[in-house]
């Protein structure tokens, strides 16, 4: 059994992560409507309800993307390290914001090259891109991956979400059940 620390918004608290990751503990950190400085701020009473999770998954600035605000992936840099130094081995992956489509295409790409940047300047840090699964697996008629808001995930888009986790896991531990 892998034990996954997760952080982030209202998409990582809102997730059925007991459904959708089998196999996996999910210790879900996720609050929503925040913002990744608040996220940011709230890191080291994470960790410390947290000591030893197997891997650490980050999701955050969506609030922050709905806002205007594309700078937001240099806070990673700093969450990145502070996580880097209470969990020395543990890997690390930043997921990239989903393409939701009340998001400017320009903005996302834009931030998730920043998040890229973030995971790849950290060591054992990973980038999660979920664009591609997401563009292959939601079609916004017939399998919606959002909400009629167009932030929030339907079932679709934590299933799409999930099954990107899934293959993650699987590649960082290829000895350890996790679904």
């Amino acid at each position: 059994m892998i034990t996954l620390l997760m952080l982030g918004d209202s998409l990582v608290e809102w997730g059925d992560w007991q459904r959708f990751l089998p196999g996996v503990t999910v210790v879900n950190r996720g609050l929503a409507g925040e913002m990744t400085s608040e996220l940011a701020a709230r890191l080291h009473d994470e960790m410390a309800d947290c000591p030893a999770p197997d891997a650490v998954l980050v999701q955050s600035g969506t609030n922050n993307l709905l806002f205007g605000d594309l700078y937001f992936p240099f806070i990673f840099e700093t969450m990145l390290s502070r996580l880097r130094l209470t969990y020395p081995h543990q890997p690390i992956i930043i997921c990239s914001l989903a393409p939701m489509p009340i998001v400017p295409a320009a903005d996302l790409a834009q931030v998730n090259q920043g998040l890229a940047r973030a995971a790849a300047g950290v060591a054992n840090g990973h980038f999660l891109d979920l664009v591609g699964p997401f563009t292959e697996r939601c079609l916004p008629i017939t399998h919606p991956g959002f909400l009629d808001d167009q932030v929030h995930l339907s079932s679709r888009g934590y299933q799409v979400w999930a099954d990107a986790i899934s293959r993650s896991l699987a590649t960082l531990f290829p000895d350890r059940r996790h679904g």
